[in-house]
């Protein structure tokens, strides 16, 4: 195979790649742990044990509880999930109101003295009942213990394809893998209420003189620690979390157009403008799932879930074979009892009133004036030619009708004012 072959191979696997993830909208929306553990107040974190390099104990200790103190706890940089090795763009929530530092994080300085008065390690290595008694004198409700350990593997003069290098290029391939559990140790009962495995990989890969700029084992497993370290905290508590929604494309006639103008919307973050045409989709249209489950998208965006919920269900109840249907009802159940929490803690979300008008019109009918945006059409206050003039507006663009009076149409201008065009003006 030469390299022009395997070029065109490489190019064909991108195109297919970039088909198969591209999503309509990206977002962080509010998230429900793993396994819930909402009675949860005030923790502690011993020294992980990591098997293989000691100086990484007190490391993920460290990422650990900064990640639980983070007030948005999982929004990150999304072109670099590994924290620094690669440059991307900021995501962006439509949740307001919280933060996520929720619970009382004991500092390292009173866990490390009452360890040492009781003569105890502060490595994972305590045992349960140990962990539990000093839990109890610094009045915690959990205690954290754990281990972790990493390997690194290169492998030399591959392609991206797994095929020999054609072109004379040595390149190398580093692969790093973590690994790590954590137990939950009740400081009431001294049993271990919760456990969590996890594992992460990086793989870096470069050619020729690059191969030095790879980094060293063990600067690639820190980044692993740190990611063991959010997968750990997601395990219980609440956070952000990084979605790709993909809004239905309606393709009934009536509404083929306005399913297309409420996504462009959306995908604006324009909610307000986008949730009256979705609202009227569903209510004129209540037994279609694709427009209840665009409906409970704009709901779980801003962290309204019983909303989500409803909706979601909805969608899931009329077509039960839709995985994606079924995946969102459980996200959005589980999101009740975290709003459910929020308010008990007294951190609610706030409220999001949408605020681009009911449904009542969003898919009313539309006229476009004739013309292109060089010309300038006649809109009258009254339903004639000879009454005042409203506005003078631009060709080719469309405007919503409120009503048809004779030969007039009353259309709806930009804020508030609204006029008559008459028909002869518009296509």
């Amino acid at each position: 195979m030469n390299m022009r072959t395997v070029k065109i191979i490489l190019i064909l696997l991108l195109a297919f790649n970039m088909t198969l993830i591209s999503q309509d909208i990206e977002c962080f929306i509010l998230k429900a742990p793993e396994k819930p553990f909402y009675t949860i107040k005030k923790i502690g974190v011993l020294e992980f044990e990591c098997t293989n390099n000691r100086r990484m104990n007190k490391m993920v200790t460290d990422f650990m509880v900064t990640d639980l103190l983070d007030q948005y706890r999982g929004i990150y940089d999304k072109g670099s999930k590994f924290w620094g090795i690669q440059k991307g763009k900021e995501g962006q929530t439509f949740v307001k109101g919280v933060k996520t530092d929720f619970y009382q994080i004991i500092e390292r300085d009173q866990l490390q003295k009452v360890l040492k008065e009781q003569r105890l390690s502060l490595s994972g290595a305590l045992d349960e009942g140990s962990a539990a008694e000093v839990g109890r004198l610094l009045g915690l409700d959990v205690i954290i213990m754990g281990s972790v350990s990493y390997s690194s593997v290169d492998e030399k003069g591959t392609t991206l394809l797994g095929l020999a290098s054609s072109s004379g290029s040595t390149c190398l391939t580093r692969k790093v893998t973590a690994k790590g559990t954590i137990k939950m140790v009740s400081v009431e009962t001294a049993q271990i209420v919760g456990t969590k495995s996890a594992e992460t990989v990086l793989s870096i890969r470069k050619c020729d003189d690059q191969r030095s700029g790879i980094p060293r084992p063990e600067v690639m497993a820190e980044s692993c620690m740190k990611q063991l370290a959010r997968e750990f905290s997601d395990y219980f508590a609440p956070g952000y979390q990084y979605i790709e929604y993909e809004f239905e494309r309606i393709k009934l006639k009536e509404f083929k157009k306005s399913s297309k103008e409420a996504l462009g919307f959306v995908q604006n973050g324009d909610l307000d403008r986008a949730f009256p045409i979705v609202y009227a989709m569903f209510e004129a249209d209540s037994y279609n799932p694709k427009a209840a489950y665009n409906l409970g998208i704009l709901y779980e965006m801003v962290g309204s879930y019983p909303d989500a919920y409803e909706y979601y269900n909805i969608a899931y109840d009329l077509d039960y074979s839709n995985e994606r249907y079924a995946e969102a009802t459980k996200r959005a159940k589980a999101g009740i009892g975290l709003n459910e929490y929020l308010d008990d803690i007294g951190r609610p979300v706030d409220p999001y009133t949408f605020t681009g008008g009911g449904a009542a019109g969003a898919l009313a009918d539309r006229v476009q004036i004739k013309g292109n945006s060089s010309d300038r059409v006649i809109v009258y206050e009254l339903p004639d030619k000879t009454s005042e003039v409203t506005a003078k507006v631009p060709g080719g663009l469309e405007f919503k009708v409120i009503e048809k009076s004779g030969a007039f149409y009353k259309i709806q201008l930009r804020g508030t004012k609204s006029g008559f065009v008459h028909k002869s003006d518009v296509k």
